[in-house]
């Protein structure tokens, strides 16, 4: 039995794992915005309208708002990514896709999205597949979100047909099929089929498809992910495209999940976003990118500085300096937050480039991980400001600046007399310059508001063509060492999601904990623990695909024992530095297997 003081209502049980081997519309007071006006001589097309559509995601210690039309991270006028929950502290401004190559005619095609400022490249549904367009009114058909937890779908296939049970509206809803009657795909979200009939019906037992059984395997294309889920899909032929200027669409379906899960790790300061683009026209598109666009306004948005780590495939933003000041700041100490661009397109057959950066050259399926990293500032008619056009967008996406100049290693990224380079502030990362690190600091930049984009290619888009990008956010603060000591943690943190993603984001569930009574007393707790379910703890073991075998020969979890804490609130995750703050985190009781094995 454990007896002690009563200072808060929620308590945690952790188990203690044996590892042997052991131009922005976000202040216009501020900041450039561009004319609503759409100077665009595009063809006529359809009359889809802008999306409306936008949810939360909201499962972990991240409250962050998805648009529907390609866009992310803001509510079309305030920052929407929250960490820590709750806390009205915001690391993200705003995120999209970029895509964009060169027809076989020579024409650039774009389909972007930044702030909606002169309109959209993106609208709401799946594509005709015999016309290559879509109905307006399925524009507005699927200007929506599905939003399903893991635990809701657990929950169906255990009381689907028992009294009472009420069926989730998503569930009822998931549009796992497309429209024969419009050439839609006959397949959309993905669903488990019961009866094998190709078709979606939740009243014969069919649901969004989670992999229950552990049956994914290597592939982790066809799943829904994490312990909550946003799905949707859009297009870019539903009108005109009057954000990038872009005179041709590219005829792209694509089909979107974020997800988060929710764990009292650094996974839980996460979100992972994974998207299907399948190009539906029946052309080519040439020197092909795809890109992730992002505008990290980390707490204050006017004292940030960017990097990249070229071998994790990571983006990062970090303050300039120790303190993010003024009421929309993180303080002293302040975090960093980063982008993994984990997976990007097939590379062309036989390019010879190693694109994976993996030492082997043409293997079968490589993928083309990060292979640019610029940044840009906020302000316009310079070469390294905003995009104003297509041609400025596939700028950007190449990997240079606006006036057609490459970037170069060092210094502004200008000079001509210096090399040319992929990656832009990588510090000592980028094994083409080994032992010459570049960051902003160094370059001597003042911090400011920045943008940074990570593209993947360039690679031929085939009609037809199927492929995935899946990109993860991660979070960390450290707690002394100023602006720069995050940076460690974020990239320890990044080393755990690209794991995870490897592992086709399975989480090791752990044993049930101990069952535990408890009896409330005046100001005291008494816990008793029951034996019940003693043997099989003792007993488990589990490989863990967030511990990395680059570092250790044996990545099993094993039970060795719990601790009892008690958390401040359902927010606080579980970490180093919670742990060593006793506002947030009391241990209260550790119980460990008599078995010789310490700490």
């Amino acid at each position: 039995m454990i007896q002690c003081k009563k200072f808060s209502v929620l308590i945690a049980v952790v188990f203690i794992a044996g590892l042997f081997s052991a131009q922005a519309k976000e202040d216009v007071a501020g900041k450039n915005v561009k004319s609503t006006h759409a100077n665009n001589a595009n063809k006529v097309a359809l009359n889809c309208s802008q999306t409306t559509s936008q949810t939360d995601l909201a499962i972990n210690n991240v409250r962050t708002t998805i648009q529907v039309g390609g866009d992310m991270w803001w509510d079309l006028v305030n920052p929407q990514y929250e960490i820590p929950a709750g806390s009205g502290l915001h690391s993200l401004y705003a995120g999209a896709l970029w895509i964009g190559g060169v027809d076989d005619g020579g024409q650039i095609k774009v389909a972007a999205q930044t702030y909606r400022q002169t309109g959209v490249d993106f609208w709401g549904g799946p594509i005709n597949t015999a016309t290559v367009d879509i109905d307006p009114a399925e524009c507005v058909k699927y200007d929506r979100h599905w939003q399903i937890s893991k635990e809701e779908v657990a929950e169906f296939r255990d009381k689907l047909g028992t009294g009472g049970y009420v069926v989730p509206n998503a569930i009822q809803t998931w549009p796992g099929n497309g429209d024969p009657t419009k050439n839609q795909a006959q397949f959309l979200a993905p669903f488990t089929d019961i009866n094998g009939d190709g078709f979606y019906d939740w009243t014969a037992g069919d649901h969004p498809k989670y992999d229950f059984e552990g049956g994914a395997g290597g592939n982790c294309s066809d799943f829904l992910f994490g312990d909550e889920t946003v799905w949707w899909v859009f297009n870019d032929v539903g009108n005109v495209h009057t954000e990038s200027n872009s005179i041709l669409p590219l005829g792209l379906e694509i089909r979107a999940q974020g997800f988060g899960f929710k764990t009292n790790d650094e996974i839980n300061n996460m979100t992972f976003y994974k998207y299907e683009i399948i190009n539906r026209s029946f052309q080519s598109l040439n020197n092909t990118y795809f890109g992730q666009w992002v505008d990290p306004d980390l707490g204050n948005a006017a004292d940030d500085y960017v990097g990249c780590d070229v071998a994790r495939g990571l983006g990062y933003c970090f303050n300039g300096d120790a303190d993010d000041e003024t009421v929309t700041g993180y303080g002293l100490n302040p975090p960093a937050v980063g982008v993994d661009f984990f997976q990007g397109p097939l590379a062309d057959p036989n390019d010879g480039v190693d694109n994976d950066r993996d030492g082997e050259i043409d293997e079968v399926g490589e993928e083309i991980i990060m292979s640019k990293f610029v940044y840009y500032n906020n302000v316009n008619s310079t070469p390294d400001g905003n995009p104003n056009g297509f041609a400025d967008f596939y700028s950007y996406l190449q990997g240079i600046w606006l006036d057609n100049q490459p970037i170069t290693y060092g210094g502004t990224g200008r000079d001509p007399n210096a090399p040319i380079c992929d990656f832009m502030f990588p510090n000592a990362t980028d094994p083409a310059f080994a032992g010459t690190p570049w960051t902003e600091a160094i370059a001597g930049n003042v911090p400011a508001d920045r943008r940074f984009l990570q593209s993947a290619g360039p690679f031929t888009l085939l009609p037809g063509a199927v492929n995935y990008v899946t990109t993860g956010i991660v979070w960390a603060r450290a707690g002394a060492g100023g602006n720069l000591a995050s940076i460690s943690l974020i990239q320890a943190a990044d080393d755990k999601a690209q794991s995870l993603f490897d592992n086709c984001f399975k989480l090791v569930d752990g044993p049930d904990a101990p069952d535990l009574v408890i009896r409330e007393l005046d100001q005291t707790l008494i816990f008793t623990l029951e034996n019940t379910n003693n043997q099989f703890i003792e007993q488990y073991e589990e490989v863990d695909p967030t511990i990395s075998t680059q570092f250790f020969s044996d990545n099993k979890f094993r039970f060795e024992g719990f601790q009892i804490y008690q958390l401040a609130s359902d927010l606080v995750t579980i970490n180093e530095q919670s742990i060593a703050d006793p506002d947030q985190i009391r241990l209260l009781a550790q119980v460990d297997l008599d078995n010789n094995i310490g700490k």
